[in-house]
Order: structure tokens, then sequence, then C-alpha cells
């Protein structure tokens, strides 16, 4: 019951999602978004898959970048597994997935932990600094986004500017220690305000307590994880462009610096789960931009061009989360019975 209430939110999300894309652009048509991803040609095909398995392997490479010796085929079944997870169910549902793997491979508690955490750290910086950068890149770009859109944009131009703040300060411990005092203050007459008595200890210390755990989880590994992070962005971003110029969007309806600024921005939006796999909410954020910049006439194309990245990074990543499942499992029995 509890699969199908899922799978049911989901189809809720997907439907209102496209009520709404439908009431928005008149030109919209399922048939021609059908025929757009059916008229795909088998070289298109066979490159998507590629496109695909080279994201995987670069997922697999930042989940391998955090944890002392593992290989990356082990890094592939401890990020499809747990992403497969949060696919369906919505909120941090990855993490004691990803914790209960670790340890079966026989990583202690504390380094699983560690691990576990810095993978979650990584993952949410890169939600936050996507954005940013994305902002600088609509502004610099002259990327053309009204309404809604473009108050999204200035947001992230904000976060830029926020962002950009954090990790000047962050940067070392002192200016650490000094940005903690300053919204220490800030937070306590706040507290007051509201007659309830300020947390002990104070927020610099706690921010630079904060610090020192985050450096000690990545350790030495650190620019094994940055470069994993640019390479799992180039791949989804290439991927992305490929779905999109496959169904009939050109260069000059959206370029890549567009395309790049969409997805880091929808990417960013993700860092709250409200919806299982985000369903819903990141195709109607896609569309909804992308066809703002390319123009209305190209919305059944971009359309398509979204169906097609949704499935390659969302929808069949499910299934090979079970795969992944099965494969695991199977290593287990296999060293359990060799130790007899």
């Amino acid at each position: 019951p509890r699969i199908v209430l899922r799978v049911a939110i989901m189809a809720h999300g997907i439907g209102f999602a496209g009520f709404v894309l439908a009431n928005a652009f008149d030109e919209l048509d399922i048939d021609e978004v059908v025929s757009a991803v059916r008229g795909l040609s088998d070289a298109e095909r066979i490159a998507l898959i590629g496109g695909t398995g080279f994201v995987i392997w670069a997922e697999a490479l930042l989940t391998a970048s955090v944890v002392p010796g593992m290989p990356a085929r082990r890094g592939a079944l401890a990020w499809l597994l747990p992403t497969a997870t949060a696919s369906v169910i919505p909120g941090p549902s990855d993490m004691p997935v990803r914790y209960r793997m670790f340890t079966s491979w026989g990583y202690d508690g504390s380094e699983a932990g560690t691990a576990v955490a810095a993978s979650a750290l990584l993952n949410i910086a890169l939600k936050l600094v996507l954005p940013a950068i994305a902002g600088i890149g609509i502004l610099v770009a002259d990327i053309p986004l009204d309404g809604v859109f473009s108050t999204i944009a200035t947001a992230a131009v904000i976060l830029a500017v926020f962002v950009a703040v954090a990790a000047f300060a962050l940067g070392s411990e002192r200016r650490t220690a000094v940005l903690g005092r300053i919204l220490d203050r800030i937070w306590r007459a706040t507290m007051r305000l509201l007659r309830r008595e300020p947390p002990n200890p104070k927020l610099a210390d706690r921010l630079v307590a904060q610090r020192a755990e985050s450096l000690e989880m990545l350790g030495d590994r650190w620019p094994y994880s940055v470069a994993a992070l640019g390479l799992v962005t180039l791949t989804r971003v290439a991927l992305f462009v490929m779905c999109l110029r496959f169904v009939g969007v050109p260069e000059s309806a959206l370029s890549w610096t567009a395309i790049f600024c969409v997805w880091a921005i929808v990417r960013g939006l993700t860092v709250i789960p409200i919806m299982p796999g985000n369903a819903g909410v990141s195709e109607l954020a896609f569309i909804g931009m992308l066809t703002q910049i390319a123009g209305s006439s190209f919305v059944n194309q971009v359309t398509a061009g979204v169906v097609l990245f949704r499935l390659l990074t969302w929808l069949v990543l499910i299934p090979l989360g079970g795969v992944a499942f099965g494969l695991w499992q199977t290593g287990l029995r296999r060293r359990a019975t060799s130790t007899v």
C-alpha cells in the first residue's frame, strides 16, 4: 500500500505540472512531444544511454571519494541504491541506506557515519553553489527571464552574494569565529525579543567546531571530491544538452549557457525535497524557464527534451537501484559463504 501511495503522489505531482503547463502554453501538444521522443535515431539513443552511463560513473567516483580505499564499482552501488530510495521516498531516506551499505563492507560505524555526513555536505554545498553561479551567469549572458522565473533568478544572485561571503568567512578559523560572533549577537537579540533563553555554546564556537569537523570529514581527499563534483556537473549538463538537441532545440534558441543556468537553478530547488524524486516540481521549473528563454514555439521540443532527461536521471535510476540492491546482497552472501 505504501508503494502504491508513493507512486500515486508522484503521478499527482507530474499531472499537476502538466495541467499548469497546458494552461500556460497554448502551443503545448502532447502528440508532438511523444513524436519528438519517438523520432530519435538509433545513434542518438546509444549516445543518451552512454551519457547516462557517464553520469553514473561520475556519481560513483564522487561517492567513493569520501570513503578511504573504496573502489568506484562500490561507489556506483552506494549511489544507485540510495538514489533510487530517495526517488521514491522523500527526505533524507538515502542516508541510512548508504550507512548500512558502508558498514556491510567492513567500515566501522565512525568511518561510515563520517562518509555519509561528508556525502551529504558535498551534495548540499553543490546545490547551494550552483544556483549562485547560475544567477550571475543569467545576468552576464543577459538570458531573458520574466515574472516568477525572474524572481527566482534574482534570488539566485542574492544567494551568490551570501555564498561568496560565507566562503570567505569559512576560509580561515579566525574569520569563521568573527562571523560567528556577529551572527551570535543577532541570534541572541532575536531570542531575547522572543523571551527565550539563547542556546549554549555560543554560535561562534559552534561554527568553528563545525568547520573543523567538516575539514576532518574530507581530510586530504577533498581535492578528489571537488574534482568529482565538477565531473558530475559536466556529465549531467552534457546529457541535458544532448536531450534537448536531439529533439530539435537548436543552439540559436537555447545556448549551453542558458541550459546550464536553468539546470543549476532547478538543482538548487531540490535542496529541500518536496515530492519523491521532485516529481512535477523539476519538470515544471525546467519546461517553464527553458520555454521562456527559447520562445513558446519550442515548447513541445523543450518538453520532449525535459521528459527524456528526467527519464534518464530519475525514473531509470529506480529499477537500476533494484539491480544495485541485488548485486549488493549477492556480494554479501558470497562473503558470508567464503568466511564459513
